[in-house]
């Protein structure tokens, strides 16, 4: 079955093999990846889009030279928010690989979040995580999608 819905309002009425999503735009992608984690999905692919949430919230002084231009900034946001979602996804218990999934040639956009279900809920990457939300002054939607206890 494949469903296509708005994930604000959309409540799984049973556990999804896999949750897709494509380019979906600065939150959803946590949407999903939340509507994965929470219904117990085997596997979660995800190929998030503009990030903007964690573009204004987070600053680390000892990178402030490099991050005086808008752009390095926004492009390290890029990145602060994709390996977030990943140690969130590993503190659940999925393995996580991120990867390119076509030439950066074709768009800067091109990368693809695979997280499968391998049940070890990994107390490591939850405490890095914690580490630097504090570090970074950071609240990510992500976190308040899911259960992390």
């Amino acid at each position: 079955t494949f469903i296509r819905a708005d994930l604000n309002d959309f409540v799984l009425d049973k556990k999804p093999d896999i949750v897709i999503s494509l380019h979906a735009c600065d939150t959803a992608t946590d949407l999903a990846i939340a509507a994965g984690i929470n219904s117990g999905a085997k596997a979660i692919f995800a190929v998030p889009c503009c990030h903007k949430e964690l573009l204004s919230q987070y600053s680390y002084e000892p990178f402030s030279p490099l991050l005086k231009h808008g752009i390095f900034k926004a492009r390290q946001a890029d990145l602060l928010t994709d390996s977030i979602r990943c140690l969130l996804l590993e503190a659940k218990g999925y393995s996580v690989v991120a990867q390119e999934y076509i030439s950066p040639v074709e768009t800067p956009k091109n990368l693809l979040i695979r997280a499968f279900k391998d049940g070890k809920n990994q107390e490591t990457a939850k405490k890095d995580y914690f580490k630097l939300k504090e570090m970074l002054g950071i609240n990510p939607k992500l976190e308040t999608l899911i259960d992390l206890e």
